[in-house]
Protein backbone atom coordinates (compact mmCIF):
# COMPACT_ATOMS: atom_id res chain seq x y z
CA UNK A 1 0.00 0.00 0.00
CA UNK A 2 2.88 2.50 0.76
CA UNK A 3 4.52 1.73 -2.31
CA UNK A 4 1.54 2.34 -4.52
CA UNK A 5 0.70 5.30 -2.54
CA UNK A 6 3.63 6.70 -3.10
CA UNK A 7 4.24 5.49 -6.73
CA UNK A 8 0.82 6.91 -7.71
CA UNK A 9 1.88 10.44 -6.42
CA UNK A 10 5.01 10.12 -8.40
CA UNK A 11 2.50 9.39 -11.38
CA UNK A 12 0.28 12.25 -10.54
CA UNK A 13 2.84 14.57 -10.54
CA UNK A 14 4.20 13.77 -14.09
CA UNK A 15 0.74 13.31 -15.52
CA UNK A 16 0.05 16.60 -14.51
CA UNK A 17 2.88 18.06 -15.94
CA UNK A 18 2.34 16.17 -19.29
CA UNK A 19 -0.86 18.02 -19.13
CA UNK A 20 0.39 21.53 -18.82
CA UNK A 21 3.21 20.74 -21.52
CA UNK A 22 0.27 19.18 -24.05
CA UNK A 23 -1.40 23.56 -23.35
CA UNK A 24 1.83 24.70 -23.42
CA UNK A 25 2.98 23.38 -26.84
CA UNK A 26 -0.78 22.92 -28.18
CA UNK A 27 0.23 19.50 -29.32
CA UNK A 28 -0.87 15.72 -27.60
CA UNK A 29 2.53 14.23 -27.96
CA UNK A 30 2.93 14.71 -23.89
CA UNK A 31 -0.65 12.95 -22.90
CA UNK A 32 0.58 9.93 -25.51
CA UNK A 33 3.43 9.37 -23.64
CA UNK A 34 1.24 9.04 -20.51
CA UNK A 35 -0.85 6.30 -22.39
CA UNK A 36 2.32 4.77 -23.93
CA UNK A 37 3.76 4.46 -20.23
CA UNK A 38 1.07 2.72 -18.84
CA UNK A 39 0.96 0.24 -21.85
CA UNK A 40 3.90 -0.50 -20.75
CA UNK A 41 2.36 -2.24 -17.55
CA UNK A 42 2.30 -5.39 -19.98
CA UNK A 43 6.10 -5.72 -20.54
CA UNK A 44 6.11 -6.79 -16.91
CA UNK A 45 4.96 -9.53 -16.94
CA UNK A 46 6.85 -11.16 -19.85
CA UNK A 47 10.36 -9.68 -18.81
CA UNK A 48 9.24 -11.22 -15.65
CA UNK A 49 9.47 -14.59 -16.79
CA UNK A 50 12.05 -14.32 -18.90
CA UNK A 51 14.34 -12.55 -15.94
CA UNK A 52 12.83 -14.61 -12.84
CA UNK A 53 11.31 -12.69 -11.20
CA UNK A 54 7.86 -12.19 -9.07
CA UNK A 55 5.26 -10.21 -7.69
CA UNK A 56 3.68 -12.37 -4.81
CA UNK A 57 0.18 -12.92 -4.69
CA UNK A 58 -1.28 -12.51 -1.89
CA UNK A 59 -1.31 -9.64 -0.29
CA UNK A 60 -1.32 -7.81 -3.61
CA UNK A 61 -3.93 -5.40 -5.81
CA UNK A 62 -3.36 -7.17 -8.76
CA UNK A 63 -4.10 -4.96 -12.07
CA UNK A 64 -4.05 -7.97 -14.75
CA UNK A 65 -2.29 -10.83 -14.56
CA UNK A 66 -0.83 -12.86 -18.16
CA UNK A 67 1.67 -15.67 -18.42
CA UNK A 68 0.64 -16.61 -15.23
CA UNK A 69 2.23 -13.57 -13.54
CA UNK A 70 -0.23 -10.81 -11.71
CA UNK A 71 1.01 -7.43 -12.13
CA UNK A 72 0.32 -5.35 -9.24
CA UNK A 73 -1.25 -1.56 -9.24
CA UNK A 74 2.13 -0.30 -7.72
CA UNK A 75 3.70 -1.25 -11.21
CA UNK A 76 0.85 0.21 -13.29
CA UNK A 77 1.55 3.65 -11.50
CA UNK A 78 4.79 3.57 -10.90
CA UNK A 79 5.46 3.08 -15.04
CA UNK A 80 3.77 6.71 -15.29
CA UNK A 81 7.07 8.65 -14.42
CA UNK A 82 9.32 5.23 -14.88
CA UNK A 83 9.18 5.68 -18.69
CA UNK A 84 7.26 8.84 -18.76
CA UNK A 85 9.59 11.18 -17.16
CA UNK A 86 12.55 11.30 -19.45
CA UNK A 87 10.14 12.17 -23.24
CA UNK A 88 8.28 14.69 -20.06
CA UNK A 89 11.42 16.28 -18.91
CA UNK A 90 13.42 15.95 -21.69
CA UNK A 91 10.37 17.70 -24.36
CA UNK A 92 12.43 20.63 -25.28
CA UNK A 93 15.46 18.86 -26.29
CA UNK A 94 13.00 17.24 -29.00
CA UNK A 95 11.51 19.88 -30.21
CA UNK A 96 14.74 21.87 -30.73
CA UNK A 97 16.79 18.45 -31.74
CA UNK A 98 19.55 19.32 -29.22
CA UNK A 99 20.24 16.06 -28.41
CA UNK A 100 24.18 15.20 -27.55
CA UNK A 101 25.72 11.72 -26.77
CA UNK A 102 27.34 13.02 -23.61
CA UNK A 103 23.97 14.18 -22.32
CA UNK A 104 22.71 10.65 -23.20
CA UNK A 105 25.49 9.14 -21.23
CA UNK A 106 24.73 11.09 -18.51
CA UNK A 107 20.74 10.51 -18.50
CA UNK A 108 21.92 6.80 -19.05
CA UNK A 109 24.15 7.03 -15.54
CA UNK A 110 22.04 8.79 -13.84
CA UNK A 111 18.87 6.50 -14.77
CA UNK A 112 21.14 3.46 -13.81
CA UNK A 113 21.46 4.99 -10.23
CA UNK A 114 17.81 5.71 -10.05
CA UNK A 115 16.63 2.53 -10.74
CA UNK A 116 18.95 1.02 -8.46
CA UNK A 117 17.98 3.07 -5.56
CA UNK A 118 14.07 3.72 -6.73
CA UNK A 119 13.42 -0.48 -6.24
CA UNK A 120 15.47 -0.82 -3.20
CA UNK A 121 12.27 -0.31 -0.44
CA UNK A 122 9.78 -2.28 -2.26
CA UNK A 123 12.27 -5.19 -2.82
CA UNK A 124 12.83 -4.94 0.78
CA UNK A 125 9.20 -5.60 1.66
CA UNK A 126 8.69 -8.02 -0.83
CA UNK A 127 6.25 -6.31 -3.50
CA UNK A 128 8.21 -7.85 -6.01
CA UNK A 129 10.78 -10.52 -5.89
CA UNK A 130 14.40 -11.82 -7.79
CA UNK A 131 14.64 -14.83 -7.31
CA UNK A 132 17.25 -17.99 -8.29
CA UNK A 133 20.75 -17.67 -8.82
CA UNK A 134 21.29 -14.43 -10.08
CA UNK A 135 25.11 -12.91 -9.82
CA UNK A 136 26.57 -9.42 -8.83
CA UNK A 137 23.51 -7.34 -6.70
CA UNK A 138 23.26 -4.21 -5.43
CA UNK A 139 21.02 -4.46 -2.56
CA UNK A 140 18.38 -6.67 -3.66
CA UNK A 141 18.48 -6.14 -6.91
CA UNK A 142 20.62 -8.15 -9.28
CA UNK A 143 22.84 -5.47 -11.37
CA UNK A 144 21.83 -6.79 -14.88
CA UNK A 145 18.48 -5.95 -14.38
CA UNK A 146 19.59 -2.06 -13.46
CA UNK A 147 21.09 -2.04 -17.09
CA UNK A 148 18.33 -3.39 -19.17
CA UNK A 149 15.18 -1.44 -17.22
CA UNK A 150 17.71 1.54 -18.10
CA UNK A 151 18.21 0.54 -21.60
CA UNK A 152 14.29 0.00 -21.68
CA UNK A 153 13.96 3.65 -20.81
CA UNK A 154 16.83 5.00 -23.19
CA UNK A 155 15.86 3.53 -26.15
CA UNK A 156 12.33 4.34 -26.86
CA UNK A 157 13.20 8.12 -26.11
CA UNK A 158 15.61 8.00 -28.69
CA UNK A 159 13.04 6.51 -31.12
CA UNK A 160 10.91 9.36 -30.48
CA UNK A 161 13.71 11.76 -30.82
CA UNK A 162 14.94 10.05 -33.99
CA UNK A 163 10.77 10.38 -35.38
CA UNK A 164 9.59 13.50 -33.64
CA UNK A 165 9.74 15.81 -36.68
CA UNK A 166 7.59 13.50 -38.56
CA UNK A 167 5.00 12.88 -35.38
CA UNK A 168 2.67 15.80 -36.89
CA UNK A 169 -1.18 15.44 -36.24
CA UNK A 170 -2.29 12.04 -36.16
CA UNK A 171 1.01 10.03 -36.52
CA UNK A 172 2.05 11.82 -32.70
CA UNK A 173 -0.21 8.52 -31.85
CA UNK A 174 2.45 6.32 -32.83
CA UNK A 175 3.82 7.36 -29.23
CA UNK A 176 1.58 5.36 -28.01
CA UNK A 177 2.90 2.41 -29.05
CA UNK A 178 6.59 3.16 -29.41
CA UNK A 179 7.37 3.36 -25.69
CA UNK A 180 5.96 -0.33 -24.85
CA UNK A 181 7.44 -1.48 -28.03
CA UNK A 182 11.03 0.31 -27.57
CA UNK A 183 11.38 -0.78 -23.91
CA UNK A 184 10.59 -3.94 -24.82
CA UNK A 185 13.15 -3.65 -27.44
CA UNK A 186 15.63 -2.18 -25.31
CA UNK A 187 14.92 -5.03 -22.73
CA UNK A 188 15.25 -7.69 -24.69
CA UNK A 189 18.31 -6.47 -26.66
CA UNK A 190 20.27 -6.37 -23.63
CA UNK A 191 18.59 -8.95 -21.17
CA UNK A 192 18.60 -12.22 -23.70
CA UNK A 193 22.02 -13.99 -22.12
CA UNK A 194 20.31 -13.88 -18.96
CA UNK A 195 17.15 -14.66 -20.02
CA UNK A 196 18.69 -18.13 -21.21
CA UNK A 197 21.03 -18.54 -18.67
CA UNK A 198 18.11 -18.20 -15.92
CA UNK A 199 15.71 -20.75 -18.30
CA UNK A 200 17.41 -23.09 -16.35
CA UNK A 201 18.03 -24.56 -12.96
CA UNK A 202 19.81 -21.87 -11.42
CA UNK A 203 21.09 -23.96 -8.56
CA UNK A 204 22.44 -26.39 -10.49
CA UNK A 205 23.79 -24.81 -13.33
CA UNK A 206 27.22 -23.77 -14.40
CA UNK A 207 27.46 -20.47 -11.83
CA UNK A 208 30.28 -19.44 -14.15
CA UNK A 209 27.82 -19.27 -17.12
CA UNK A 210 25.35 -17.29 -15.40
CA UNK A 211 27.98 -14.62 -13.90
CA UNK A 212 29.30 -14.59 -17.42
CA UNK A 213 25.89 -14.19 -18.81
CA UNK A 214 25.39 -10.81 -16.64
CA UNK A 215 28.42 -9.35 -17.71
CA UNK A 216 27.64 -10.35 -20.88
CA UNK A 217 23.64 -8.15 -20.24
CA UNK A 218 25.29 -5.51 -18.83
CA UNK A 219 27.45 -4.76 -21.62
CA UNK A 220 24.81 -5.59 -24.70
CA UNK A 221 23.21 -2.71 -22.22
CA UNK A 222 26.00 -0.32 -23.07
CA UNK A 223 26.71 -1.49 -26.58
CA UNK A 224 22.85 -0.95 -27.50
CA UNK A 225 22.82 2.52 -26.43
CA UNK A 226 25.53 3.34 -28.55
CA UNK A 227 24.01 1.75 -31.20
CA UNK A 228 20.82 3.67 -30.87
CA UNK A 229 22.33 7.02 -30.41
CA UNK A 230 23.90 6.30 -34.22
CA UNK A 231 20.51 5.42 -35.54
CA UNK A 232 18.88 8.15 -33.82
CA UNK A 233 21.13 10.99 -35.19
CA UNK A 234 22.78 11.90 -32.36
CA UNK A 235 25.63 14.54 -32.64
CA UNK A 236 28.66 13.76 -30.75
CA UNK A 237 28.86 17.43 -29.36
CA UNK A 238 26.52 20.32 -29.00
CA UNK A 239 26.18 21.67 -32.47
CA UNK A 240 28.25 19.38 -34.60
CA UNK A 241 26.42 16.38 -36.90
CA UNK A 242 28.18 13.56 -37.31
CA UNK A 243 30.60 13.28 -40.17
CA UNK A 244 29.53 12.26 -44.26
CA UNK A 245 31.32 9.36 -45.18
CA UNK A 246 31.84 7.87 -48.45
CA UNK A 247 31.17 4.37 -49.48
Amino acid sequence: MVTTAAYSIGAAVFATYALFLAYREQSLIPVYVVLGSLLTVFLEPIVDVLGNAVHPQIGQYNVLTTNGHPVPWTVLVGYVWYFGALPLIGYKKLLDRSLTQNFIWKVFASVVVTAAIVEQIPLHFGTWVYYGYQPFKFGYMPIWWIFANSTAVLVPFLIIYKMFPKLIGLRGLMVVAIIPTGAFMGHAAAGWPMYNALGTDTESFSRTTIQFASISSIGLAIFILWIMMQLADVKSQKGLEFPETND
